[in-house]
């Protein structure tokens, strides 16, 4: 069995050491090298000519879109296996041609499985096909939301958990809680585990769905009752269900408006 030649590109260093791993682990495998933004990649790509190439969709001069749009433009491009989160974004380039995606935190089995179907992709299909997918892959994301116009933010995400992948809708969420380098994501069912941070969460939904209580809490909007005081200055937030999480007092001011404009009580 031939060699595949494997790049990585992603703009988390964790994620980076975690593929490389992983793919150091895999026989037939070699990690020819890696990149942390857009223009890195293509230059690395253009050097080390990768048969595989596993992208990260959202970087912070770009977004994965952007590599594949270059690529489509180039002769002999690589196969791509997206690396990110389950959104909108990649099930619909998985649907028309891209090889696979890979949900966050990459697992062993799955990638090897992923590269696998590379393998299959990159001995049955010839470069000018593969060059015209990646056309398609962007025909397919014009057409998409976020196109053309104002960002599109997500409405659900799909997380692990012990029976698999679950739907939790981003109106589910009553807060999120950070938790090394993850976050916890609170509904009335239960919470899940996604990787990330509370900002980068914020990011990735409607503004004004969500607002900072805590270093280490985002809460929905809709889901506070009231703010209590607390002795010796300390203050909490109550949710709807009953919870109280404590606030921290450089938010308390937008706390306190927020919660006056919303249903008319004040702070108790």
């Amino acid at each position: 069995m031939s060699t595949l030649r494997v790049l990585t590109v992603d703009d988390e260093l964790l994620a980076l050491k975690r593929l490389k791993l992983l793919l150091q682990a895999m026989p037939h495998v070699e990690h020819v090298g890696e990149a942390s933004d857009c223009a890195e990649a293509l230059s690395r790509i253009r050097e080390l000519r990768p048969n595989v190439v596993l992208l990260d969709i959202k970087m912070r001069d770009g977004n994965g879109f952007d590599v594949v749009q270059a690529l489509a433009e180039r002769p002999n491009p690589p196969a791509i296996v997206f690396v990110t989160a389950f959104d909108e974004f990649a099930a619909q380039a998985f649907d028309s041609a891209v090889v696979d995606y890979l949900l966050k935190p990459v697992e062993f089995d799955r990638l090897a499985r992923a590269l696998s179907r590379a393998q299959q992709r990159l001995k049955a299909v010839d470069a000018e096909q593969r060059a015209d997918e990646l056309h398609q892959i962007l025909q397919n994301l014009r057409s998409g939301p976020s196109v053309n116009g104002e960002p599109a933010y997500e409405t659900e995400f799909w997380l692990r958990s012990t029976h698999g992948l679950v739907r939790v809708p981003v109106d589910a969420i009553d807060y999120v809680a950070s938790a090394d380098e993850y976050i916890s994501i609170h509904t009335p069912s239960g919470a899940h585990l996604m990787r990330g941070s509370i900002r980068q969460f914020a990011h990735r939904v409607e503004p004004g769905l969500f607002v900072r209580v805590h270093r280490r809490w985002l809460v929905k909007r809709s889901a506070i009752a009231a703010l209590s005081t607390r002795p010796i200055g300390h203050a909490e937030v109550v949710l709807r269900s009953g919870l109280r999480l404590p606030a921290g007092r450089v938010h308390m001011k937008q706390l306190r408006n927020l919660v006056r404009s919303s249903d008319g009580r004040s702070a108790a």
